[in-house]
């Protein structure tokens, strides 16, 4: 398939099926057919998968991914995609995100090796439901600078493992975002868009993973997409596109309709 425009619905809310369904509605409005959601909905539909569907059914929008997030409990974090991942594999979805444990320090080599030991087990039960974990680098965890990216990738197996790099926070993280996608752009799967404006800002916690005030809609801030696009076309690249943004200025239905704006133009 042709690679194919996503977004995040997570800012709309994590924590109700009013939130959800609302994501829903406003991004088929602006014209978005697929969508990235966090695992913390599995929860909220755990006990009505066919609700979930009829959800994303009624709106015409298919989800695509299930964002994960690692704590520094390796154990809980098997257990929990043990729980959820057979709601991933009942919507036919084909990649996860995963996130590294948060840190506010450089990983140190047991960060990373314990870092990389979950994401293999995860990708040994993934690969029975033909489910592909992408490695997610995030500012402020164990997965943020570039040799950090290359440790969990160089000691992974990319039949198993394959890398959904994140514009904005490969910047925060000091990285050339075009630099990175080139080196690793065999194994890119799922990619996160987002824009940056300035030197990283932070907006706090929420739901567990820490946002930021200063991440911008595509086009509004200083990221070069047109490199990372030429990367990603020069391997004819067949995933996903998927805009995100923590918080937006406007509202969340104003910014995922200047993103597919830019997405429309320019990819």
């Amino acid at each position: 398939m042709p690679a194919e425009f996503a977004y995040a619905q997570w800012p709309w809310g994590t924590g109700s099926k009013e939130e959800f369904i609302t994501s829903c509605r406003d991004l088929s409005e602006v014209g978005f057919e697929f969508f990235e959601s966090v695992k913390a909905f599995i929860d909220t539909f755990k006990d009505d998968i066919g609700e979930f569907k009829a959800i994303t059914e009624e709106y015409n929008v298919k989800p695509v991914s299930f964002y994960f997030h690692l704590s520094d409990n390796h154990d809980f974090d098997i257990e929990d995609l043990k729980a959820k991942i057979g709601f991933v594999a009942a919507n036919d979805i084909k990649t996860i995100s995963v996130q590294g444990r948060w840190s506010d320090k450089p990983a140190t080599r047991a960060d990373l090796e314990a870092t990389t030991k979950t994401i293999v087990e995860y990708g040994k039960i993934c690969r029975d439901y033909g489910i592909l974990p992408c490695v997610h680098p995030h500012h402020n965890t164990a997965i943020m600078y570039e040799n950090e990216i290359d440790y969990v990738m160089s000691h992974t197996d990319p039949d198993e493992i394959a890398f959904g790099p994140d514009t904005a926070h490969l910047s925060a993280g000091g990285c050339d975002p075009a630099a990175v996608f080139e080196k690793y752009k065999n194994r890119i799967r799922f990619t996160h868009l987002k824009d940056l404006k300035g030197a990283l800002k932070s907006g706090g916690m929420q739901a567990g993973v820490e946002v930021y005030s200063n991440f911008r809609e595509l086009g509004e801030g200083d990221i070069d997409f047109k490199g990372i696009f030429d990367v990603l076309k020069s391997v004819d690249y067949q995933g996903y596109l998927c805009g995100e943004l923590d918080r937006s200025r406007f509202t969340n239905k104003e910014s995922a309709k200047i993103t597919m704006k830019y997405l429309c133009d320019n990819w």
